[in-house]
This record gives structure tokens, sequence and C-alpha cells, in this order.
């Protein structure tokens, strides 16, 4: 027996659970879109996007890239990106547009002055290829093919019921009104054990809430 995973952890597409991130971690699929079709991208792919934009702004001589930029930046992109194929969105699944990507600019010019290059590096250990100014600007990077109704739509819909987008760092947590949890009853059957110490798991991984958790447990022992 294995315990049920929070909504909106889910992959749509491979529908197996992602219990954190914003990313399904087996196929890269954005965990708010229910249709499955928003990715993101590779690693490979945004350095790729940030090489081309460096030789667009020579070859333009600026000039020609702030004119491309203004045009595609209301679709999330840059000239860098349009080329590769990529697309900037807000990590709540809506839509970017020139202003916001102005801002997430900015922030990424601020961040270019810490040194050891640690803005775009973070992307290489980052769970959702997320850089500084990436987190600051509370966006992430996905494949531009798939992710075009964002545009469209501003955004991807309402959240899934029950979703909490994931924390950059575990919340603080205080010892619940409820008290500590109990082991599970001697003599219980080794799936019902089972369960109870995923649910455990859960909890203090705060996926769960402790009424949540409260509730659940005492549907397990229930069937006893």
């Amino acid at each position: 027996m294995t315990a049920a995973t929070p909504p909106g952890r889910e992959c749509p597409r491979c529908q197996r659970p992602a219990y954190e991130g914003l990313f399904c971690p087996f196929d890269g699929t954005f965990l708010l879109d229910q249709e499955g079709t928003v990715v993101m991208a590779t690693r490979l792919s945004r350095l790729g996007a940030s090489i081309v934009n460096a030789i667009l702004m020579v070859v333009t001589l600026f000039i020609g890239w702030v004119i491309w930029w203004f045009i595609v930046a209301p679709k999330g992109q840059n000239p860098g990106k349009a080329v590769v194929g990529l697309r900037v969105i807000k990590m709540d699944g809506s839509a970017m547009n020139t202003g916001s990507m102005f801002v997430r600019g900015l922030l990424a010019w601020i961040c270019g002055l810490i040194p050891l290059w640690l803005d775009p590096l973070w992307i290489l250990w980052d769970r959702d290829a997320q850089t500084l100014h990436d987190k600051l600007a509370d966006t992430v990077v996905v494949k531009a093919n798939g992710s075009e109704k964002i545009v469209e739509r501003g955004s991807l819909g309402p959240l899934p019921a029950g979703y909490e987008r994931p924390a950059y760092a575990p919340p603080v947590t205080f010892p619940s009104s409820t008290g500590p949890s109990s082991p599970p009853p001697a003599g219980a059957p080794a799936d019902t054990a089972e369960a109870l110490r995923q649910l455990e798991d859960l909890r203090s991984k705060n996926l769960i809430t402790d009424d949540e958790y409260q509730a659940k447990r005492k549907a397990i022992l229930d069937r006893l």
C-alpha cells in the first residue's frame, strides 16, 4: 500500500509522483500543465541561447538585437531564446510580458556582478534549472514548442486543487496541536505499517497538512 500523491504533485504525462520541484524529474513536464505539453528547457539549450544572444548582439551592432528583443519579449523570449526555441514563463504558469521580461533582464545584469559566474552556473545544480535571477524574478525557462498556449491564453488556467508551490527551502514548522505522531499499533500488518511510515514521511516533508495527516492516519487504522 502506498500513500496518495499530494494534489498537483503527479506528472500529467507519465503519471508518476513528483513530490518536489516544478518539473517532473522523469520527463521534465511542467507539473502545472495538465495537458502535459510544457517541458523544461535543458541546461545545454540555455547555454546555447546565451551564446547565440552574444553573437547576435555583435552581428546586429546591438541596435538590431534591441529591436528584435521588443518583438519577441511579449512571447517570453529574447533573440537568443527565440532562435534556440526557448521561452520564459512565471513559476505559476502565467505568461511573461515586455515589462516582466525587462525586469528579469535587469535582475540578470545585477546578478551578473556576482563573482565566479555564480548566477548562470546555478542552473547546474538547481532542481528546476533556475538561475539566481530566475529565482528573484519568479520565472522558469521551458521549451517554446508546446508552451505556445501560455502566450495565447495568458496562463495555464487555475492551479490544481490543493496545489502548493514548492518552497526554496523547507519551511519552519512548529509542534502540532494534535501532538506527536505515534508508532503503528503493535501487530499491525506490514502493509499498514508501511502506509503509516510513508504518511509520516509526507508530513515530515510538509507535503500534507497536520489535519490531512490525522485524517489519512485514521482512515488507515480504521481498516484494521
